[in-house]
């Protein structure tokens, strides 16, 4: 009776070793899973406020280029008009 209770105990020991061993080697598997699908998130996200800020930096530069060319010829008014909107259309648009 005593040798079967050992038997027991000592298979029990067997499988909550085993089960130790593989929710080791499972577990930080799944982390990592989890860690990637994470980062690839704030990748996408962080790569389309790149495409934003790349944007914004093309209308300011059309701003700017306008605002020269006025300065130099005192023309272009119109021109100077047409870049604003589409600027604030942007602005608004973020």
């Amino acid at each position: 009776m005593l040798q079967q209770i050992l038997a027991v105990c000592g298979a029990i020991s067997i499988v909550g070793g085993a089960g130790a061993v593989i929710f080791k080697i499972l577990h930080p598997a799944f982390q990592f899973k989890n860690r990637v699908e994470k980062l690839e998130d704030h990748s996408e996200k962080d790569y389309k406020r790149l495409v934003n800020l790349e944007e914004m930096q093309k209308q300011q530069n059309k701003c700017l280029a306008a605002m020269l060319n006025h300065q130099i010829t005192g023309n272009g008014i119109d021109n100077m008009k047409k870049i604003r909107d589409e600027l604030l259309e942007s602005i608004i648009d973020k």
